[in-house]
Parts: C-alpha cells; structure tokens; sequence
C-alpha cells in the first residue's frame, strides 16, 4: 500500500461557529483586559481610596469604575499617550490573549468606556 494512503487528512475541522454567549464573553474579557490597562496606563491607582490600589500600584478594585471616575480630569494629551501605551500592551507590554482583543485596544477610547457588559 502507497505511503501516501496511510496519512491521516491535513483538513482541520474550519467549520465550528462559537455561539453567541461565547462570543459575548470573547469580548467582555476583552474590554476588562483593555480597561485594566488603561488604568495602568493613567495611573489612577494613584488617587484611588482603597489602601491596597496604593500598596501594590495598580487598579485592585472594579477597572471601570476607576476609569469613570478620574478619567474627566484626564487631559487629552495624557489620553493619547495612554492609548499608545495601551496599544503596545501598558506598562509591561503584555501580549493581546485574543485577536478581539487585539481589536478592541485599537479602537478609540469612546467606544471602549461606553461599553456595557452583557
């Protein structure tokens, strides 16, 4: 028998869909990562009332509440840095897990805090 027969099918399995919920959750955890870098970013651990925001120098508490909350004194040239920042993964320039991910750090900052978690 050829070699050729016996060698298993290099066609993958392309035709699985995620569901909607999966999908959802997809870009949900996306939208958290890019919050939390954000608030890297802006250092609003900084002025945040919870001791250990302070103690450990990043955002321990809800991302997007600190981001509501101090992003109004937030001058527009420190945002376009931070969206830069946020872009090449922060301040320790992590990896985008997903390519949603990689989608949603790109897009601008107005659509990113206006999203609601489903």
């Amino acid at each position: 028998m050829p070699s050729w027969r016996n060698k298993k099918s290099s066609k993958g399995d392309y035709l699985k869909r995620r569901s909607f919920d999966d999908g959802l959750a997809l870009v949900n955890a996306a939208h958290k990562a890019t919050h939390a870098l954000y608030c890297e970013a802006l250092r609003f651990w900084l002025g945040c009332a919870r001791p250990s925001c302070k103690r450990h120098r990043r955002c321990c508490g809800d991302a997007s509440r600190c981001l509501m909350r101090g992003l109004i004194y937030t001058p527009q040239s420190k945002r376009v840095r931070a969206q830069a920042s946020v872009i090449a993964g922060g301040p320790r320039r992590i990896k985008p897990a997903t390519h949603v991910e990689w989608f949603v750090r790109r897009s601008d900052m107005g659509s990113v805090f206006t999203w609601e978690f489903g």
